[in-house]
């Protein structure tokens, strides 16, 4: 398994649907080869309450709130 950290400095905020995004590009991914974790206050990382989209060249999270991420790369 691959991980990928961002921080929530890296996600865009969309004021008029009150959200957060993070793109990431698909490069042989899709939604389902991966897990969206969040970062805790004292550095361990927990699910993390996100929708994830898989559109055409990338998959896109969403969230309410901005967290650090962390993507856990599932290998076949």
């Amino acid at each position: 398994m691959q991980t990928k950290d961002y921080s929530r400095e890296e996600l865009d905020y969309h004021q008029s649907e009150n959200n957060y995004t993070l793109i990431v590009p698909k490069k042989f991914l899709s939604a389902k080869d991966i897990i969206v974790k969040k970062k805790n206050s004292d550095g361990s990382f927990s699910n993390a309450e996100v929708e994830v989209r898989d559109e055409d060249n990338h998959i896109l999270i969403i969230t309410t709130i901005p967290i650090d991420i962390r993507l856990e790369i599932l290998e076949e």
